[in-house]
């Protein structure tokens, strides 16, 4: 055994450069394993107080959504004491469906909470100024606050069926929150107390002590009542697993170290082997069995990867440490500190000493083959394909193609996109030695017709005598392309699909909305009149809606519910943005039962101009209210609208046939650039006034810099995993050339010899480079391109972005990359000198 380690350790320091390359790129390997886990924890702790800033520290919530039932004292306690159950908190909705009972539609929602801890954690708690209610005291919003002129301190008469109405003092003020407008914080028991719900316990928040023992929680929940309503927070679990989306894109990232770092041991020690070829046929002559042969690779496959491993790990500890602020300031993600998570590190790297151990295996079974007087003979022949393998891919791409052909025209199948992908793929990293055969054939027979350069022939040729080393080296590469091309085009085309979205969610720069339903009192319309004076908006108000069933729906059988709305008709008109009856110019000319659908509406339900709608306006499903609406315009440009469903008159036809006077919502566009901000400001501070209390202004650009920052943290991963994989395919191409201009140090003295001047060397080893990556770039860019077109498909995604400048770049950057790898390697040869490479 020590003989072995010494012979080992000899071996390894007699190809000292080969093996410090080898090192590098395995510690590196290591050391990305052990910085993706740092800061996978790291973003986790980050996202996870996220979570809970957002959310509330909280897991779970049991109870019903009824107070005709509750949760009874002995079901409490029994909750309590369930394992993983940190602490409990109660709640209690005390007129919870029971609103037309009271008659309390028009009063805010009461909610009783116990003055804890865990109950600040939910989201309806919490406090700006002030103090949490005890007895006859109330926690309001700013809205109703405004609403009702109150600050804290004052005292209002609150409805308490059925014991009537009381006098409670307003203790503190919430934070700001749309959802949090019409509701009132009470004291638990008081509650209880005053709405004679003595022991009643609508809910219980619920804190567990380990979010892994949730669902043995909820099991125990459900065996304990069935009835029980229980929210699992699988949202925030959602969020918590992906850390936002980031989680897969990191995990990928693991998969691929891992990948490439045994593609890479394997090619390296490949090498090593051929070099060593002549030592190991010495070894068997002079009486080493395969066995021995193979147990040596092992022992210096074990030394590397164990240097490797204490460098990388080192490495990987101290990297995060000093850059994980930039990092995340970078990712615009919130820094909650590092967190070294030991048993995650120490399972990634087992796995990787695993990945080490067998990669090791390959060339080490390999150099026990070689038969001692075949390698003294020193033939080297120009590797290719066999008829098989070439008729088994040809075969492989023409099922694939016609399979996507035919459910590109026919299938349709979200599934078989699926499959698409995946088959593109594989055929890209199959075929890759068939692209090197090829391209050396298509060089050769241009040679016949064009006579091309000594240097382009010879290179093409030095690709094949070596076809297995540069294949393990170019599906490195070929990783990084699709990588690439696949995470840019999908993270892009979802982009453009999620802006679609939004600007068509919010087709102008800022939405005022009420925040009860369109068919609830809205705001007042003076609210339109003070921003539509601005020079610097364009406004366009909707009234609160009349909803109605049609009876005579064109399109198809059946009826469809749709909501009239009052808006400003005339900007249509005045824009010639709408087919009209003669003699309808303004608005005021439009019939009391007229009407106007945009062009998408019309083409969507049948109706055209001049048609008559016919609406059934009852609220009792055993009544018909038929009212006749005629279809007097045809809306051309609606880009300013949200018109899904809706039919549109004037504000005066919905006062004159509905008594609505209030709008649901105002949209505004800010004309002018150079005072948006002053403008927005404008908006916001004219919406604080207590009449429009109860009111959400949403700002478009806000939705689409949120976006922004969330895609800008997935492109950061992409980059990082793609640059990772270009430095590892330089560290595995330098290995390779140097590799092969070492064991063609002969041949090469031999063309100086010749009359090959050193600059044509140089220019022959840098052609080889750049001949290796851009002979696989260019392939991979084409199919790749079919398999995030196949796997957008299966995503429904309504948009494909072919992105040519990022297809550009890559077939431009893929032989520039090989040039850069061989760039050292080809100095050394070609300053060796002459007659010593020549013995």
């Amino acid at each position: 055994m020590r003989l072995f380690i010494k012979a080992a350790i000899k071996s390894l320091f007699n190809h000292k450069a080969r093996n410090a390359f080898l090192v590098l790129g395995i510690s590196l390997g290591v050391a990305l394993i052990v910085i993706v886990q740092i800061i996978l924890a790291s973003l986790q702790e980050s996202n996870e107080q996220t979570i809970k800033d957002l959310h509330g520290d909280f897991d779970l919530v049991v109870g019903y959504q009824d107070s005709h039932k509750s949760l009874n004292k002995s079901e409490i306690d029994m909750i309590e004491t369930i394992e993983g159950v940190e602490k409990i908190s109660p709640f209690l909705y005390p007129y919870l469906n029971k609103e037309e009972e009271y008659d309390m539609w028009s009063e805010p929602t009461y909610i009783g909470f116990n003055d804890d801890e865990l109950a600040y954690e939910y989201p309806f708690v919490s406090l700006k100024s002030g103090n949490f209610p005890k007895a006859e005291e109330a926690l309001i919003s700013p809205a109703y606050a405004k609403l009702n002129n109150l600050q804290i301190g004052s005292t209002i008469e609150m409805n308490f069926p059925p014991q009537g109405k009381r006098e409670v003092t307003v203790s503190g003020i919430s934070e700001e929150h749309e959802g949090l407008t019409n509701m009132v914080i009470l004291d638990f028991h008081w509650l209880q107390e005053v709405t004679l719900n003595d022991g009643i316990t609508t809910a219980l928040i619920i804190k567990l002590n380990d979010i892994e023992k949730k669902s043995d929680v909820v099991q125990e929940l459900r065996e304990l009542n069935h009835d029980f309503f229980i929210d699992n927070r699988l949202e925030i679990d959602n969020e918590r697993n992906n850390m936002g989306g980031l989680g897969p894109f990191v995990k990928g990232l693991n998969i691929a170290i891992y990948l490439i770092s045994a593609l890479i041991l394997i090619s390296t020690m490949s090498m090593s082997i051929q070099e060593k070829q002549k030592e190991l046929a010495t070894l068997r002559l002079l009486g080493f069995e395969k066995k021995h042969i193979m147990f040596l690779v092992l022992i210096e496959t074990m030394i590397v990867g164990s240097v490797s491993l204490a460098v990388g790990i080192l490495l990987g500890i101290l990297i995060p440490f000093l850059t994980f602020d930039v990092f995340l300031g970078l990712m615009n993600i919130p820094n909650a500190g590092i967190v070294l998570p030991y048993h995650d590190v120490l399972f990634s790297l087992g796995i990787f000493t695993v990945v080490i151990f067998l990669s090791s295996l390959i060339p080490g079974y390999i150099a026990s083959l070689s038969p001692p007087i075949v390698v003294y003979r020193g033939v080297k022949t120009t590797q290719g394909i066999t008829k098989r393998y070439f008729m088994i891919s040809l075969l492989y791409a023409v099922f694939i193609t016609i399979l996507f052909a035919l459910n590109q025209w026919h299938w349709q199948s979200r599934f078989i996109y699926v499959i698409n992908a995946v088959s593109f793929i594989a055929l890209i990293f199959v075929t890759i030695p068939l692209m090197f055969v090829l391209f050396e054939k298509g060089i050769s027979l241009l040679d016949r017709k064009l006579k091309v350069r000594a240097e382009g022939l010879l290179a093409t040729k030095n690709l094949l005598r070596q076809l297995g080393r540069n294949v393990q080296i170019s599906i490195i590469f070929t990783l990084g392309v699709i990588i690439s091309i696949i995470g840019m085009v999908v993270l892009t085309s979802v982009k453009a699909n999620t802006t679609e979205t939004i600007m068509d969610t919010y087709p102008n720069d800022l939405k005022l909305v009420s925040v009860g339903s369109e068919i609830e009192e809205g705001f007042p319309f003076s609210f339109y009149d003070l921003v539509s004076e601005s020079p610097n908006i364009e406004a366009h108000f909707y009234t609160n809606v009349k909803l109605f069933d049609t009876m005579n729906l064109p399109s198809k059988e059946g009826e469809v519910i749709l909501a009239l709305s009052g808006t400003d008709l005339q900007y249509s008109l005045d824009k010639n943005e709408v087919k009209i009856k003669d003699g309808i110019h303004l608005e005021e000319e439009l019939s009391p039962n007229g009407v106007m659908i945009t062009e998408s509406t019309s083409k969507k339900l049948g109706y055209h101009l001049g048609d008559v709608i016919e609406a059934d306006m009852s609220e009792n499903m055993d009544e018909v209210d038929k009212k006749e609406f005629i279809v007097e315009g045809i809306i051309t440009n609606s880009e300013h609208m949200s018109d899904d469903y809706k039919v549109f008159t004037t504000k005066k036809n919905m006062e004159d046939m509905f008594q609505i006077h209030t709008l649901h919502s105002v949209e505004m566009n800010i004309t002018s650039d150079i005072d948006k901000q002053e403008t927005m400001e404008e908006v916001q501070s004219l919406i604080q006034q207590p009449q429009y209390a109860n009111t959400i202004l949403y700002n478009r650009a806000e939705e689409l810099n949120d976006l922004e920052e969330q895609l800008l943290q997935r492109f950061f991963i992409l980059f990082l995993a793609v640059g990772l994989i270009i430095i590892f395919t330089i560290i595995g191409l330098m290995n390779s050339i140097a590799s092969s201009i070492k064991e063609r140090i002969q041949e090469l003295s031999m063309l100086r010899v010749l009359g090959y001047t050193k600059k044509r060397l140089f220019a022959l080893l840098l052609l080889e480079g750049a001949l290796l990556t851009g002979t696989v770039g260019i392939f991979a860019v084409g199919l790749s391109m079919i398999s995030t077109y196949c796997l957008l498909q299966s995503l429904n995604a309504t948009t494909f972005r072919l992105m040519p400048s990022l297809l550009g770049g890559i077939i431009v950057l893929s032989p520039l990359v090989g040039v850069a790898a061989v760039l050292f390697p080809t100095l050394w040869a070609t300053r060796q000198d002459l007659m010593k490479g020549l013995r």
